[in-house]
């Protein structure tokens, strides 16, 4: 199942305590098939303390799911385009 959060950082978070096999797009507030980036839970890029800003959830959106498949299908099915791997953690 996927799971969206724009404006829910406490909800993402909780998200990526409970899931930490998951697996995460990240994207614009209006994806684009030129940005989606697909990390691990886990990836130190997408958690903790927000490298800019405030909030994870407010200028980019995180699009979460257990299943790396599905998030590859709802990237084709719902942007038009293909998620990129984050070079950090290769999901």
């Amino acid at each position: 199942m996927i799971q969206k959060f724009i404006d829910d950082d406490r909800g993402y978070l909780n998200w990526l305590n409970a899931n930490p096999t998951g697996f995460v797009v990240n994207c614009n507030r209006s994806p684009h098939a030129s940005y989606l980036i697909l990390h691990r839970a886990t990836c130190n890029t997408i958690r903790g303390v927000p490298a800019r800003g405030k909030r994870w959830t407010a200028d980019y959106i995180k699009v979460c799911s257990l299943s790396r498949a599905e998030l590859e299908s709802w990237a084709r099915r719902e942007v038009g385009g293909e998620v990129s791997p984050c070079e950090l953690c290769n999901p």
